[in-house]
């Protein structure tokens, strides 16, 4: 394997597990990674590869929380009393409708999302501006208060992390601050609704490889999933224990100082 093939692998793995759940675009920061070092696409079996080591490590980060969300929660149905368990679960599902009946139009149509550096910069440049507005807020609002509407608003706005450059994790978190969730709760949440979204996402491109009948080697599926769950664990435990001290501010000027340094890059020279 060539040391390019090496090195395209590596930081893909890396960015993917560290971007995916910080507001920052991970399908933007790769799309730029690509055109720096004039990269092909990655393979699409190692791309399913990074998505399911971060989605095995929010698994695995918030496992007491699933454990009674995902797998608690939906047998509740059989009985009388309802807890939170049984609540949150719903509010997932509701959450996750919209994204799932947009994402399944747009795999039934074959729309195909453009991805130039333009449209991916002024993305990033004009949700973080949103993302800012959203964290002025002052609020209180816990995850135990969130409701069916409060579900739905968020998973309407996670349908614009279609957008390349928008960010998932950034368009859910500005929906929940909006309805006045405090930092934390909103980060979780977004979290939370990663799982059905990641899923949903990785099952479309198994379908795409299935279709295509690719080839690999296990050793670089092996590589990219470790290195992608290792950095999305740790990036998620960095995450929460940063916003007990910061607001989302720092974010924004990133995304606002990456989007222009590629606008001015890659359009004047």
């Amino acid at each position: 394997m060539a040391i390019e093939n090496l090195l395209q692998i590596a930081v893909t793995s890396i960015v993917q597990g560290i971007t995916e759940f910080l507001p920052i675009s991970s399908s933007g920061h790769l799309f730029f990674l690509n055109n720096i070092f004039s990269w092909s696409d990655i393979n699409l079996t190692l791309m399913i590869s990074a998505h399911l080591g971060t989605l095995l490590a929010v698994i695995n980060f918030f496992w007491t929380d699933f454990k009674k969300y995902l797998i608690l929660g939906p047998l509740e149905i059989f009985s009388k009393k309802k807890t939170f368990n049984f609540k949150l679960f719903l509010n997932l599902i509701i959450g996750s409708i919209p994204i799932i009946v947009v994402g399944f139009f747009i795999k039934f149509f074959q729309f195909d999302l453009i991805y130039n550096i333009s449209l991916i910069a002024i993305s990033s440049i004009f949700f973080s501006i949103v993302l800012f507005y959203s964290d002025k807020k002052t609020t209180k609002r816990k995850i135990e208060d969130i409701n069916f509407k409060d579900s739905f608003v968020i998973g309407f706005f996670q349908i614009f992390a279609l957008i390349p450059g928008s960010s998932r994790a950034g368009v859910c978190i500005t929906a929940a601050r909006f309805l006045g969730f405090d930092r934390i709760s909103a980060a979780k949440y977004s979290m939370y609704l990663a799982v059905p979204a990641i899923s949903g996402a990785t099952f479309l491109m198994f379908i795409s490889l299935i279709e295509k009948n690719s080839i690999f080697l296990w050793t670089e599926v092996g590589a990219v999933f470790t290195l992608s769950f290792l950095f999305a664990y740790f990036t998620i435990s960095f995450f929460i224990n940063l916003l007990k001290k910061i607001d989302f501010k720092i974010f924004v000027i990133y995304r606002i100082i990456v989007a222009t340094s590629f606008l001015i890059l890659f359009n004047f020279f």
